[in-house]
């Protein structure tokens, strides 16, 4: 029996170093992933940075351009509580905030994913997308992030201008809890955004030409330049869960304007877990169904 139970104890010290050394592995490995895509990410910016650089001219009359629509919209906000103190609870100084959101969102989505998606729907609808699948790393991270509008960018830091001005109409000290809530709620904002694109540029896999989707995609994001309570029921309903353009702003905007609870918070969390399994399983899926140029 004393024999027997020596035995068992040998191999429970032997089993130990080698669970260690497993998850050891895991964990390193990881990093090792994390750290090649971070380089790869890194070196598609900075190619795409060196190509915008070759047109300079274009590059100014790009931010002159969106200084124009940026001006433009918080006119009309400034207009429409020149005739009211507060819009469905919002206050000036909340739009603002909100207003900011929506540019950081739009800018990073247009600077990175939108390029990508669009060049996607050229390798599907050619059969070129072959060449993509074939390289050693993750088909979906190089459709998604290989190509970057860096003159985009200009927008996020417009929108962290306006959220600053906001915050000084608000006259309210900012708690770090919002400053994280903010943050975590705008990364899964952004994971929304990511997703749905995603999920639209998947559909050419089977209609091949699904253009006109990303022109519906872009009027819901001009919706979203507004609270998603304003709006009717049905249209609610779109923002926050077919298109979820509208949470993606109006949760992160409550985040930093305090009028988010944890509740809230959750539900964004969650709900971006389950967009973001959908996405990969759909995109998955979708790869069965395409045809390449050698077939």
């Amino acid at each position: 029996m004393d024999g027997r139970a020596g035995r068992v104890a040998h191999r429970l010290v032997r089993a130990v170093p080698d669970r260690v050394a497993r998850r050891r592995a895991r964990v390193f490995g990881g990093r090792r992933v994390i750290r090649r895509y971070g380089r790869l990410l890194a070196l598609f910016a900075a190619v795409e940075t060196q190509y915008e650089l070759e047109y300079r001219v274009n590059l100014v009359f790009n931010v002159l351009q969106q200084l124009v629509v940026t001006g433009t919209s918080l006119g009309a906000v400034l207009i429409l509580f020149s005739y009211t103190t507060t819009m469905n609870g919002w206050s000036v100084a909340e739009m603002l905030i909100l207003i900011g959101t929506y540019y950081i969102v739009q800018g990073v989505a247009d600077s990175t994913v939108g390029p990508s998606v669009e060049r996607l729907l050229e390798h599907i609808r050619l059969g070129t997308l072959d060449f993509t699948l074939l390289k050693p790393a993750n088909s979906q991270f190089l459709v998604t992030m290989r190509h970057f509008k860096v003159r985009n960018l200009f927008g996020v830091l417009t929108g962290l201008i306006i959220i600053g001005i906001g915050l000084v109409q608000l006259n309210a000290a900012l708690s770090p809890l919002q400053v994280l809530s903010f943050i975590l709620a705008l990364a899964c904002g952004l994971g929304l955004v990511y997703c749905l694109l995603h999920c639209l540029a998947t559909l050419a896999f089977w209609f091949v030409r699904v253009e006109n989707l990303l022109v519906i995609y872009g009027a819901f994001v001009d919706a979203a330049r507004f609270p998603v309570d304003i709006y009717p029921g049905w249209l609610r309903l779109t923002l926050s869960s077919i298109a979820p353009i509208g949470i993606a702003v109006t949760v992160p905007a409550e985040a930093m304007a305090g009028k988010l609870d944890l509740l809230g918070l959750g539900a964004i969390l969650v709900a971006t877990i389950l967009a973001w399994t959908f996405t990969s399983w759909f995109w998955k899926f979708g790869l069965r169904s395409y045809t390449g140029a050698s077939a």
